[in-house]
């Protein structure tokens, strides 16, 4: 054995030595205890309302999923005038919807929150735990002006089939003058689609996916998850003012049914999406700032040192329907087929699915719908 094979064999022992006395790196980010998180934003639409109960997964947790559902709780709202609403996960109580227990908790009744009334929501979990948000106020929201919808032209390579163009929208608002005024904005888009189930058959390679078409007319709501924009009126107080919100996909030529809602919110609100909004941009790199549990305003009433997460939002709400007609952009998309069974599969006209009524789900078309 000649110097450089001893001298690369005593070089890979030692890194190897020097690995088994390194222990891994724990952070230590939260405690190993599960919290309660409670998300809820009721607003001045006539609607049902809805809570969401789940509990997070400690850090290090072995559990196989991040959120467990909380069934059985006890969800009331009250506000300032002594009126009491209820909220259940039962879905006997929950009219025409049918929801799986636990996480969605719907109010018995359509409700309409007041401006300038103040609301508090009160849960009690199974296990008798009590918790309650702070009283929250809701606060006037001006009405969107204008949606400005503007088509931008992209050229892909030659050899590549992608999106030729984006329709950017964003909206125009009259500030309310001599107020503080926080914003608040999500979207969704609802499309009619052709398959109300998709299932799985097992074969020798593995499994086939299918699907069966809807019995009747079937729309559903694209929720975008993420998707939030924030603005406060620090610099701008009584002025018109423009907020970019989206861009809309060119990939086919259908209208693109988009609603945008305007909501009011709180100082304390603003502060608590902000924050959630610039986490979610952290990119995991190694100078990005460390995940932080970002306390909302909710406690336990009997134990003020336990972490509750989550937020109790009260808006008013400016909500405003889109078409965007993206026929008349040039040149034409790439078209996105929609899906169709394999040839060999036979599916007689009787063999569709019901549009089931659902969060998601409707066979009413929505307002406006063209």
């Amino acid at each position: 054995m000649n110097w450089q094979t001893k001298f690369f064999l005593l070089f890979v022992i030692a890194c190897l030595g020097m690995n088994a006395c390194v222990e891994p790196f724990d952070p230590k980010l939260n405690s190993d205890t599960r919290r309660l998180v409670i998300e809820s934003q009721l607003t001045t639409k006539l609607d049902y309302q809805y809570v969401y109960l789940t509990y997070d997964a400690p850090y290090n947790s072995d559990a196989s999923v991040f959120k467990d559902y909380v069934a059985d709780a006890k969800v009331t709202l009250k506000d300032n005038l002594g009126n009491e609403y209820a909220f259940f996960d039962d879905p006997s109580q929950n009219n025409s919807v049918k929801l799986p227990r636990g996480y969605n908790y719907r109010s018995v009744d359509k409700i309409q929150l007041v401006v300038g009334r103040t609301y508090q929501l009160f849960v009690e979990t199974f296990d008798k735990k009590k918790y309650e948000s702070t009283p929250e106020k809701v606060v006037g929201v001006p009405k969107i002006e204008k949606v400005n919808v503007v088509f931008n032209e992209i050229i892909p390579p030659a050899y590549l089939k992608t999106e030729r163009g984006e329709f950017r929208v964003s909206v125009n608002v009259k500030d309310t003058p001599g107020e503080k005024n926080y914003y608040k904005w999500d979207w969704y888009n609802v499309k009619k689609i052709d398959w109300c189930r998709e299932y799985t058959v097992a074969n020798a390679a593995g499994t086939t996916s299918y699907v069966q078409p809807c019995c009747q007319d079937c729309y559903e709501k694209v929720v975008c998850t993420n998707c939030l924009e924030l603005e406060n009126d620090r610099l701008i107080d009584g002025n018109s003012f423009n907020r970019s919100l989206t861009k809309v996909p060119y990939d086919n030529t259908n209208n693109y049914y988009l609603v945008i809602n305007q909501y009011s919110i709180n100082e304390n609100a603003y502060k608590f999406w902000n924050t959630v909004k610039e986490q979610s941009k952290a990119s995991g790199g190694l100078f990005d700032p460390t995940p932080k549990s970002i306390r909302g305003n909710f406690k336990n009433t009997n134990n003020a040192a336990e972490e509750v997460l989550g937020y109790f939002t009260v808006s008013d709400v400016h909500e405003e329907i889109v078409i965007i007609d993206r026929n008349l952009a040039s040149p034409k998309p790439f078209y996105t087929e929609s899906y169709q069974p394999p040839w060999w599969i036979q599916l007689p006209a009787s063999q569709c699915f019901a549009c089931n009524e659902s969060f998601t789900r409707s066979k009413f078309a929505p307002k406006g719908w063209k």
